[in-house]
């Protein structure tokens, strides 16, 4: 994509309390502080994760984007060990008073959110942001990869041949907080998908899955049902499954 040489940038602050947590009974919430008034917007738990999909419509106020234009770019979430967020950074495209726009979002260890948007030629075409924050913050992370351990999950839009293996790391469909293992995937398309990597980070080193020097370990790669619409190749591990997605127009194969 090539941007506007004299693009006109916006910057925005945007202060939010923030809390998420992997453990039942912890209220996760945003609280939007209009400064010197009272918080205005507060959200119920959430147990799986961050309420991302309420985050959307904070952002989605603020910056004035046309909703229904919105395409994610990539986004990349840290949580600490005891589930409270690191850092939040997404990009995503859209329109804005008949102008294509670039925005990034960041939200810091404070709670803080803070935006800006360039002007570029074109929105690119892919995913509405909703539709990936409302799958990503119902994923259920402790059965994927338990409890105690950093967090970090990496959302990019991919394109191409691109084949995914179980063996190499554990894959799943996943559909309104349901996790459905994969055995392969294969995409040969121009049409984008997002995978959704989760990895997690242990202090003094990790144990299973993909371990980088950094300590970092990848422990699955999901795909919502959606995008495995728009795969070449489905395998399904088990064939007990295939009830769960008869109501979906993915043709899919299982594996003994």
């Amino acid at each position: 994509m090539i941007e506007d040489p004299s693009p006109k940038k916006q910057k925005k602050v945007i202060a939010l309390a923030i809390c998420i947590a992997f453990t039942a009974g912890v209220l996760s919430m945003f609280v939007l502080i209009y400064d010197p008034e009272p918080p205005a917007v507060s959200l119920p738990q959430n147990i799986y994760g961050t309420p991302l999909s309420g985050m959307w419509a904070i952002v989605e106020e603020r910056t004035g984007i046309e909703n229904t234009t919105a395409v994610l770019g990539d986004l990349t979430l840290v949580a600490t060990d005891d589930g409270s967020i690191k850092s939040l950074h997404m990009s995503f495209y859209g329109d804005n008073e008949d102008l294509h726009q670039s925005y990034r979002i960041r939200v810091s260890p404070m709670s803080i959110m803070t935006w800006d948007s360039r002007t570029v030629d074109r929105v690119p075409v892919g995913e509405h942001p909703l539709v990936l924050l409302s799958e990503i913050e119902r994923i259920p992370y402790r059965e994927l990869i338990g409890e105690g351990t950093e967090l970090i999950v990496n959302v990019n839009a991919q394109s191409g041949d691109l084949a995914y293996e179980a063996w190499y790391r554990s894959l799943f469909a996943l559909h309104q907080g349901e996790v459905v293992p994969l055995e392969r995937v294969v995409f040969s398309t121009n049409e984008p998908w997002y995978d959704i990597a989760i990895h997690s980070r242990m202090s003094g080193g990790s144990a299973g899955g993909e371990a980088t020097p950094g300590g970092i370990t990848h422990r699955c790669t999901l795909f919502t049902f959606r995008d495995l619409g728009e795969a070449e190749t489905v395998d399904y591990r088990d064939a007990e499954f295939s009830a769960l997605l008869n109501s979906s127009t993915i043709t899919t194969t299982t594996t003994d």
